[in-house]
């Protein structure tokens, strides 16, 4: 497997037609893609989306404006929202991203994506160097991965999902909350104050970072056992009203 990026760029929201990457795709390949930032998909004041989809009015979701992918011009599409990991392709042609969306032309913003094309080398990672599982918001342990790493190795993470302090707050994914005050200032009464509110963190031994969505390789600081967490104020009482989670898978590259 390959740690190198394969494609980088934007998907600009008004094109109907989307991104042609240029990276041919045969039928059996094994793609990861990372994708982050936020549209409008109409002018009204709550028509944002990620590209897991829309926040909508009110913050009742619905499926619209989701980040699609597509092989060859008349493939299938697949649902890409933030990430996918390993997704397994039934058709060969070259590699489309687009915006899902009923009409194109009052949108506006772009989403960035990486795609990684991962099955094109003989070393696959083994079941001991790869793992995927959910990572609640609401509870208060590290939630264990079993998956042992030494120092110098690079670890490849997906991320995705939405996540809320409680059911009236605001929604955001594994990256935290752009919002919240701790993103101007750190907040020493969190779990780890060098990340911001409701980021993804990873803890290899004792050593922790705010890893959020990934999309790059990490390079493993410490030997140890992986671990994630929602990040929250150090108290099982702060977390009991999270709502959410985020989906996580990861290969560990040696």
């Amino acid at each position: 497997m390959t740690a190198e990026c394969s494609w980088s760029g934007d998907i600009d929201a008004l094109l109907e037609h989307g991104v042609n990457t240029g990276l041919k795709i045969t039928s059996g390949d094994r793609i990861t893609i990372i994708a982050s930032g936020w549209i409008k998909y109409g002018r009204e004041e709550h028509a944002w989306a990620s590209p897991c989809g829309n926040i909508g009015k009110d913050w009742k979701t619905k499926e619209v404006a989701i980040l699609k992918a597509r092989v060859g011009d008349t493939g299938r599409s697949y649902d890409v929202g933030s990430g996918v990991y390993q997704m397994v392709t039934q058709e060969s042609g070259e590699l489309r991203l687009f915006v899902n969306d009923s009409s194109y032309s009052d949108n506006s913003g772009k989403f960035h994506a990486k795609v990684y094309i991962t099955q094109r080398e003989g070393k696959c990672a083994s079941a001991q160097d790869q793992w995927k599982g959910y990572v609640p918001a609401n509870s208060s342990d590290w939630v264990q991965t079993g998956v042992s790493v030494l120092k110098g190795d690079s670890l490849l993470l997906v991320a995705a999902g939405k996540a809320q302090y409680d059911s009236q707050g605001r929604t955001f994914g594994p990256d935290g909350d752009s919002q919240h005050p701790s993103a101007k200032s750190p907040d020493p009464s969190f779990v780890f104050s060098g990340a911001i509110a409701g980021a993804l963190l990873i803890k290899v031994g004792d050593t922790v970072h705010g890893i959020g969505s990934g999309g790059a390789p990490w390079i493993v600081p410490a030997d140890g056992q992986v671990s994630f967490i929602f990040n929250d104020t150090d108290k099982a009482s702060e977390y009991k009203n999270n709502t959410g989670g985020y989906d996580v898978s990861f290969v560990v590259l040696r």
